[in-house]
């Protein structure tokens, strides 16, 4: 299963704790995420069994640059059940947590957004809150965007 995380926002990304059940990286992503770029990953199963499924979530930590030393957490979260039934169905989800479990949990086929419930101010002193949301590609690829709106 293919993966992007896109940074719109004028801040770094970190990744920030991974989970999986079963999965692995075969290309881990890249971190920091610079403003304005993105990053791209493959994840597989890592058990035996031919058509097996994996499952999994990232943490990620989005790092202001201000005096208040201000982060905002969110989650990330995959489902792709491979060749058993139903076959080829994919799932990715969004969650405003630091556990990269809770993006796992709200994996959904038609994916999903999240505004943040705190308010930040950004490098010019706007008020903003994060944004973040996922879509499937028409290759399968899950397109995660992190982006920011004014509050």
């Amino acid at each position: 299963m293919n993966v992007t995380v896109a940074n719109n926002t004028n801040f770094g990304i970190l990744l920030n704790g991974t989970f999986f059940q079963p999965g692995k990286y075969v290309t881990m992503p890249a971190t920091p995420i610079e403003p304005g770029k993105f990053t791209a990953y493959e994840l597989a199963n890592n058990i035996i069994r031919p058509g097996s499924g994996l499952s999994g979530g990232n943490a990620w930590l989005v790092v202001l640059d201000n005096p208040e030393g201000d982060t905002w957490s969110f989650a990330t979260g995959w489902v792709y059940n491979g060749t058993v039934a139903p076959p080829g169905l994919r799932e990715a989800g969004v969650a405003e947590s630091s556990n990269p479990q809770d993006g796992n949990k709200a994996a959904t086929p038609e994916g999903n957004s999240i505004t943040s419930t705190k308010t930040f101010k950004d490098t010019d002193g706007k008020t903003i809150k994060f944004t973040a949301s996922v879509m499937f590609d028409e290759t399968g690829t899950a397109q995660f965007a992190v982006g920011t709106t004014p509050a």
